[in-house]
């Protein structure tokens, strides 16, 4: 019998935006970007806007409830919380990855310069500890549009410093992030192919492993964007040694 996985070996958080101002007077989350990870938001309640910079520049979504957005690696965004009242379902690709490192804040390259600044960039032991990441983070974003303001070659120059520091920060972590593909999200695909060839046999013996499980969704934490209530992979994951997101 396979272990039973998130459907896909996704990640599913429940999300309170921040609703307290960042350096330029939007209220909101912590910019930042995946190096590996597709990312969805359904908007629960709510209403608010997602600010993204790629290589075509800064771009502003607005979102409402029942609204879903997604965007794929390399965008850097930044949720936005103007009325108090967002709250969003974030689905992520590839099981825990985005919890083990894959999502890299926008600093500014005072903190992405080397490991010991970022890692004391990225502490949080406290709301307070939450919000200087935060606007630390939308400084460097701010940056990083200023940037393409400039023209886009200034705008692409400056992006690609930033990637290239963000792959720099997590060097360490590619053998991790490996483990937990090949655990999670690939192991899903091979069960799928190995359900699919035991229909071409007309053989459906494996239906009857069919189960069910109740995830319940962990402790609330500080995440980069706000409160989260993360539901995790029964099959995998722990709320214990994940790091924050």
């Amino acid at each position: 019998m396979t272990n039973l996985h998130m459907p896909g070996g996704i990640l599913v958080s429940r999300l309170r935006v921040y609703d307290t101002p960042a350096p330029d007077g939007q209220r909101g989350g912590t910019p930042h970007v995946h190096l590996l990870c597709s990312e969805m938001y359904y908007t629960l309640s709510g209403s608010g806007a997602v600010e993204m910079i790629d290589i075509n520049g800064f771009q502003r979504v607005e979102i409402a409830a029942g609204d879903a957005l997604v965007f794929s690696p390399g965008t850097v965004h930044r949720l936005i919380n103007p009325n108090g009242d967002l709250e969003i379902l974030v689905i992520m690709q590839n099981s825990g990855l985005p919890e083990r490192g894959d999502n890299v804040v926008s600093f500014s390259e005072r903190w992405l310069a080397d490991d010991e600044a970022y890692a004391g960039a990225m502490k949080v032991e406290s709301l307070a500890d939450a919000y200087r990441r935060r606007d630390r983070g939308v400084e460097g974003f701010l940056r990083l549009k200023a940037a393409f303001d400039a023209g886009p070659d200034a705008g692409r120059e400056a992006l690609e410093r930033f990637y290239a520091l963000a792959e720099a920060r997590t060097r360490l972590q590619r053998a991790e992030w490996e483990a937990i593909v090949r655990a999670g999200p690939k192991a899903v695909v091979d069960t799928t192919l190995d359900q699919l060839d035991y229909l071409n046999r007309h053989d459906t013996r494996y239906l009857l492993e069919a189960r069910h499980q109740l995830v319940h969704a962990g402790r609330e934490t500080l995440g980069f964007c706000g409160h989260l209530r993360r539901y995790f992979d029964p099959a995998s994951l722990t709320l214990e040694g994940l790091k924050d997101g």
